[in-house]
């Protein structure tokens, strides 16, 4: 178990130029999910209760009382549900050179298109609480080693990547991310009611060095990670 800190946390973002000169997509080694669908972090909600029996889910309500670990006098203790989990996060990106949406060879000419493209995505990340949390990453859940981030951040980033789209397929650029994700609870003794539990933190935050760049290509009647 963890000793929590007092400094802060505020959910990230990221924004990042693409278009880094690679000849194929970067591999992922983590299971990948869709980052236009993927909602992970906010399908658990979050609970407190109180030493007096007062329970309650709301998310202004574990804020209040996570606000509680600023007090020198009370004390806030963190325990890991579960072993974290990686993931890469993907985004389908769109062409900021010609401002167009997905490449289709799905017309009456012949042959494969080849075209270098660039564009531009903000990934951002966070707590199932909502806005910012004064705690710290790495005192609290112990990811600090491979977080790359515990404060309200931007990074840009440029380059490039060659798409090839053979005849009967359409395909954009996308974006991925590896991101760690921790379920944890927090033990508070002292403050309002003399104590309380908060159950079901969910935590999202990207790892060192995990941004990735590659491309979407699906058949002309297939679907991209965007839905198109």
């Amino acid at each position: 178990m963890i000793s929590m800190s007092r400094t802060g946390l505020v959910a990230g973002v990221l924004t990042t130029a693409v278009a880094l000169t690679v000849p194929t997509a970067s591999a992922a080694p983590f299971p990948e999910v869709n980052g236009h669908t993927d909602n992970w972090v906010n399908e658990g909600t979050p609970s407190v209760e109180y030493d007096n029996g007062y329970k309650v889910d709301s998310q202004a309500e574990v804020r209040a009382a996570l606000d509680q670990c600023k007090d020198r006098s009370v004390s806030c203790v963190t325990t890991p549900f579960s072993t974290p989990t990686q993931v890469t996060k993907w985004f389908d990106v769109e062409n900021t050179g010609t401002g167009t949406g997905p490449i289709e060879n799905c017309g009456q000419g012949e042959g494969e298109i080849n075209q270098t493209i660039g564009g531009t995505h903000t990934f951002t990340w966070g707590w199932n609480v909502g806005g910012s949390v004064d705690v710290t990453i790495e005192e609290v859940l112990k990811v600090g080693a491979t977080a790359q981030y515990n404060e309200s951040t931007t990074e840009a980033k440029s380059g490039d990547i060659r798409i090839t789209v053979k005849k009967g397929e359409k395909g954009m650029l996308k974006m991925g991310y590896d991101m760690e994700r921790s379920i944890s609870g927090v033990t508070i003794q002292g403050g309002k009611f003399g104590g309380a539990k908060i159950t079901g933190l969910r935590l999202e935050i990207p790892l060192k060095g995990g941004m990735r760049v590659g491309t979407d290509v699906v058949q002309c009647g297939g679907t991209l990670l965007n839905g198109r």
